[in-house]
């Protein structure tokens, strides 16, 4: 085997192993102790971080930042995967954000010159517009690798009351919208399922899980489902809405709020939402339902239904109002 390519394999071999001896991989390889350690320093050297460890269970261990294998792309490939993170760029924060910018760095480098010169003029003849929000969302990681591992996270949140309180919460994900960051999880205060805006978060720490008096198994909840567990009958309050043909559409586009919403559909395009909401989210979807103009009515609870009449009694005072 030429050296280039066992350097290759060693490379992929360490990624897999994790942790291992000189003896162990020469003898795998078919070389020399002597051989290996200097293949092993080569690995280091192009950028392989490898940990030494003395003694009598001693041997090498691979970082957790590990680093991948050379991988081969076609034209088209380099292209999907630069404009995959081109796509990002109008967000003020991101997961990952350093590690992003150092990968499209690296991988814009060692693009030849006319591969590079096809992305310069295609970025600016492609676009993915989002709101640009000023607020900037920490704390991104740690909500999103405490939702792959199950672990509860402390925080402190902020309120538009411009209250600050400790909770803490098993993230289900993140996902953006418009701009903004959003982190459903289940609260240990609350004892139930709420949504968080991540730019509210003002401290994000590992929680110890053992020091929780109790533990919720979400291991079946994720982005797709979450909403189904987000309202109990025990608090929530029952809304009907009454959509034309236009409202349904509407309200699809604008269903990331509530996803467990279902709608029933009539033979002439309108149809009737079915939902449950907080009493006290009553505002909220107030100003929602009012954005819907004529194309939503909502038919109950009366609160909700008496603050959507008020925003239009208003709205018609202000265009009564002579210029």
């Amino acid at each position: 085997m030429g050296k280039s390519k066992r350097l290759i394999e060693l490379m992929m071999t360490v990624n897999r192993k994790r942790k291992f001896t000189v003896k162990e991989l020469a003898e795998e390889f078919g070389v020399s102790t002597r051989t290996m350690l200097r293949d092993l320093q080569e690995l280091s050297g192009m950028g392989v971080p490898l940990y030494s460890q003395v003694g009598a269970g001693g041997g090498y261990q691979v970082l957790t930042e590990r680093t991948l294998p050379p991988i081969s792309f076609t034209e088209n490939e380099a292209f999907s995967i630069f404009f995959a993170s081109h796509a990002l760029r109008h967000f003020s924060s991101l997961p990952f954000e350093a590690s992003a910018e150092s990968a499209r760095r690296k991988f814009y480098r060692y693009l030849s010159d006319d591969v590079k010169s096809q992305i310069d003029e295609m970025r600016h003849r492609i676009d993915f517009f989002t709101h640009t929000r000023p607020e900037r969302a920490g704390y991104l990681e740690i909500l999103l690798q405490a939702s792959i591992q199950k672990l509860p996270v402390t925080i402190y949140y902020g309120t538009r009351k411009d209250e600050t309180n400790e909770r803490t919460i098993q993230p289900i994900g993140i996902y953006a919208h418009e701009g903004y960051w959003f982190c459903p999880a289940y609260c240990y205060l609350r004892k139930a399922f709420r949504l968080f805006r991540v730019d509210r978060i003002e401290s994000a720490v590992l929680a110890d899980s053992e020091a929780l008096s109790s533990t919720v198994d979400v291991s079946e909840v994720d982005l797709t489902n979450w909403g189904l567990h987000f309202y109990s009958k025990q608090e929530s309050v029952d809304v009907k809405v009454k959509l034309t043909a236009k409202g349904i559409e509407l309200f699809r586009d604008k269903s990331w709020i509530f996803p467990w919403g279902e709608v029933h559909s009539s033979d002439d395009g309108t149809g009737i939402l079915e939902m449950g909401i907080f009493p006290s989210e009553i505002r909220f979807f107030a100003e929602y339902f009012f954005s819907f103009g004529t194309e939503a009515v909502v038919l109950q609870p009366e609160e909700l239904r008496e603050a959507v009449r008020r925003k239009l009694v208003r709205a018609l005072e202000e265009y009564n109002v002579p210029n």
